[in-house]
């Protein structure tokens, strides 16, 4: 070596670290812990015609890629395809068949890939429908016909709907009015409840309604 010549020598060690995928469902609105059947689950409930906003929060190296699915199918029933390789899902409008449990899941290709689930609750509750039967017989060898009428309503929605019968302002229940019998048919669509009017006296001859209402499952 030249005198005053000064050399250098360097090395660098670049390590390479992967790590498994790991992934999270959060959202914005409302969310409880609902038990049936002795089993807890989380269940997001949204009303029919809402926004859906789902985002699956993902780590792990390399980056993970993220696909949603849905219970018994695919996530893109009202969607386009590739909504469901995005980490957010998103549903302009949704409709009560679109409820049902949502998955997330994550890979990279190292290890087993993330999953996470998420039930969704669409709420919906239809116009009722009412309609009226009567029916007349004969009582005690034709001294006096008996005139009984049915008033029937039904509704669709979710959850289960409750019912209220008023006669004017009064609401009506067997317990307080002998007159008057409220019950859950067999064999019928959607939810029904039957007010019926056993042997008409004149303070039956009035305006009725039914009045249904949901309970959100949150509470």
């Amino acid at each position: 070596l030249c005198p005053g010549t000064v050399q250098r020598s360097s090395s660098s060690l670049v390590s390479l670290i992967v790590t498994e995928a790991s992934a999270q469902i959060v959202h914005a609105g409302q969310a409880c812990v609902v038990k049936e059947d002795n089993v807890s689950e989380r269940v997001y409930t949204i009303r029919e015609g809402d926004t859906l906003v789902l985002q699956c929060l993902v780590t792990g190296h390399p980056r993970p890629q993220v696909r949603w699915t849905k219970t018994a199918g695919s996530a893109s029933d009202k969607f386009q395809e590739t909504s469901v390789f995005n980490e957010t899902l998103r549903i302009e409008r949704i409709a009560r068949t679109q409820g049902g449990r949502y998955y997330c899941k994550a890979e990279n290709g190292v290890g087993v890939p993330a999953i996470k689930s998420i039930r969704v609750d669409v709420q919906y509750l239809d116009e009722p429908v009412l309609t009226v039967h009567q029916t007349v017989s004969d009582v005690r060898g034709n001294f006096y016909q008996e005139k009984t009428v049915f008033l029937r309503c039904t509704v669709n929605s979710n959850p289960p709907a409750r019912f209220i019968w008023k006669r004017g302002s009064d609401t009506l229940s067997h317990s307080q009015d002998n007159g008057v019998d409220i019950y859950e048919p067999l064999y019928t669509q959607g939810e029904t409840k039957v007010l019926k009017l056993k042997n008409l006296r004149p303070q039956d001859y009035a305006s009725y309604t039914c009045q249904v209402s949901v309970r959100n499952v949150c509470g």
